[in-house]
């Protein structure tokens, strides 16, 4: 199966000695580092930022684990099945930390902060304090549980044992960052996996393999294969169960993968995608909980619709918690990830030496290679078999989304190969985002309408329908609408002649009411005169009656300005200079005189005095009229 590109391999990857006898490896999760081992001396590589440092450590061939504490000031280091070493690393001084009496070996260890670690042994789990410049090592907390296996998250502290001869009954561990020194650890309940029935001389257990820790969008799952027995004929396909963990809350199964194959499986989560290994077809498959097609959308990959809720909105993640399991199928066919050449020579992908790690850590022990998978969403725009707005949603769960929406988006408006309905069933995705609008206004103009409203071959019909369209959506979402998305379509309408359609758009409120929009249509007086009174008339639905009286004193209707200040009652609060200077500027004697007079009277009227204040800056008007009118 050839590699489609959706799924690749990270172009840098980190470079360490390949597996040998001589030369053990050990990765740290929490850290993201390998440890190659070469006698004595010990090469640190980080993932995270692609460097490297040695270190020369005693006895160091008899190390079964080792892993620095968070802050890199301490390396704690597993010699025995009974004790954990501390090496600190600026003192250059060591101590150590045997296990409690009685309490089996140490399966293994994980710091939980910088200065606190968790031993997990077959009888239960140890949680210390360690202080690396006293050398000393403070026991806080033990649980005692048999334990055959764990599995822990380093992004949300949470550690799973397993218990039982069948390995189903999990038990989970939250440890809250410490506050003022102190430490905490919550044991939340536990709870039964339900097993396959088990086959043919067998007995059905839960493996360590089989179980994994993910994060989707910034909530943890526990991730269960669940494979068919041997002789079992009712169990066919193998099915991964998520459950939700949360600290101090019920753990609960709220969705179940069919795989519709057999096999050896492991997973990534990318991108809050989860991505499903098969390695005897060597394939992939992906999938994505937070996402559901149209329904009237026909695909052989599609979530079943037996259990389906709608698609749930963008950001929250809310999985159904009241005991619905969710079913899903991939959302793709079967696919490879991208060939890698490494040196020339390409690397054997889904091999046998490959060892997945959350998130998205894919080692090759016999190549000494450690890739990041990614996944190109411009990539995944190509190979979805859905409707473009089924399309949106998926890719609005993606972390870089916006060039592949904006891409997709021009090139439907380009071609016009989508009617404007369902464009505008896109406007409504981006703008019906709960909290917080994913595209704004800004970005829309500037990376999808303008650089398509110039395009000669978009006819002005289709380009006004579009901008509508978009003014719609955001209507209907309660957005403020930009002033510009109005500007634009009425500077349309003029280049094509066709501002008599302004009546419609603004009579239908296909152009809601808006002081902006009102002071743009009173500004095509002398375009198209009619425009005018349409802006008149949406001041006055919006009660706007200063915007109303500046506007017809800027056309120099002294007159209808005062008439329509008097009838509602908004004399006293006018502006005399504003007045007498648009008089004057008329060049109208007549109008100059009734004009101040009107102001004369009101002075009369409110202060009882004819005089003007000399605060109302109207001496050059009170001068022109008894120059005119011969008054003293």
């Amino acid at each position: 199966m050839s590699g489609s590109g959706l799924l690749y391999l990270s172009d840098n990857p980190i470079q360490f000695p390949p597996v040998t006898r001589s030369t053990p490896v050990f990765y740290d999760e929490t850290n993201q580092e390998i440890f190659a081992m070469a006698g004595d001396v010990v090469t640190i590589y980080n993932a995270r930022d692609h460097t490297q440092h040695s270190l020369t450590i005693d006895n160091a061939v008899n190390i079964i684990s080792i892993k620095y504490s968070i802050d890199h000031r301490v390396l704690a280091v597993q010699r025995s099945n009974q004790s954990v070493d501390f090496l600190n690393v600026q003192e250059k001084t060591e101590f150590s930390q045997s296990c409690k009496k009685g309490s089996g070996n140490i399966i293994g260890f994980n710091w939980t902060c910088q200065n606190e670690i968790v031993y997990i042994n077959h009888q239960g789990i140890e949680f210390y304090q360690i202080n690396a410049r006293q050398g000393k090592v403070r026991h806080i907390k033990s649980y005692s549980i048999n334990v055959n296996w764990f599995v822990y998250s380093p992004q949300f502290c949470v550690l799973v044992v397993s218990s039982t001869l069948s390995g189903n009954i999990l038990h989970p561990f939250y440890f809250k960052t410490p506050q003022h020194g102190n430490s905490n650890i919550h044991r939340l309940p536990k709870f039964q996996v339900e097993l396959p029935p088990a086959g043919l001389n067998q007995r059905s257990q839960l493996l360590e393999r089989q179980v994994s820790i993910i994060t989707l969008h910034g909530k943890l799952f526990l991730a269960i294969t669940k494979s068919p027995q041997l002789g079992q004929e009712s169990y066919k396909t193998t099915e991964i169960c998520l459950y939700m963990l949360a600290p101090e809350q019920t753990v609960i199964k709220v969705a179940t993968l069919q795989l519709g194959i057999t096999g050896r499986f492991a997973l990534n989560c990318v991108d809050n995608m989860i991505v499903v290994h098969h390695q005897n077809s060597k394939s992939s498959m992906l999938f994505d909980v937070c996402w559901s097609p149209t329904s009237n959308e026909s695909n052989n990959v599609l979530p079943l619709t037996t259990t389906r809720t709608p698609a749930l909105k963008i950001p929250n993640f809310n999985l159904k918690a009241d005991g619905q399991v969710m079913t899903f199928r991939p959302i793709l066919q079967p696919m490879s990830i991208n060939q890698y050449v490494h040196e020339g020579k390409p690397c054997e992908l889904y091999s046998s030496t490959w060892v997945v790690f959350q998130p998205g850590i894919i080692i090759d022990a016999k190549q000494g290679l450690l890739w990041e998978l990614k996944l190109s969403v411009s990539k995944l725009s190509v190979h979805m078999v859905c409707s473009k707005p089924s399309l949106i949603k998926l890719l609005l769960h993606r972390r870089n989304y916006k060039n592949t929406i904006f891409s997709t988006l021009r090139s439907l408006i380009l071609t016009q190969s989508a009617p404007l309905s369902v464009l505008g069933d896109i406007f409504d995705i981006l703008n019906s985002v709960i909290d917080d609008v994913l595209i704004n206004q800004d970005e829309m103009l500037e990376e999808v309408f303008s650089p398509l409203l110039s395009k000669e071959e978009l006819p002005p019909t289709y380009k006004i329908s579009l901008i509508v369209e978009y003014i719609r959506s955001l209507r209907l979402h309660k957005l403020r609408i930009s002033y510009y998305y109005y500007e634009i379509v009425i500077q349309i309408l003029i280049r094509c002649n066709q501002l008599f359609k302004l009546h419609q758009l603004v009579q239908f409120q296909v152009l809601s009411d808006s002081a902006p929009l009102a002071c743009l249509l009173l500004s095509l007086d002398k375009t198209y005169p009619p425009a005018f009174l349409l802006g008149i008339d949406m001041l006055k639905r919006l009660n706007d009656h200063s915007g109303i009286i500046d506007a017809l004193l800027r056309k120099g209707d002294v007159t209808a300005a005062l008439q329509y200040a008097v009838t509602h009652n908004k004399e006293d609060s006018l502006e005399a200079v504003k007045f007498l200077q648009c008089a004057a500027d008329s060049g109208d004697n007549v109008l100059f005189y009734s004009t101040y007079k009107f102001f004369v009277a009101r002075n009369e009227r409110l202060r009882k005095s004819p005089e003007f204040k000399q605060d109302q800056g109207v001496e050059e008007y009170v001068a022109l009229y008894k120059s005119l009118f011969n008054e003293l």
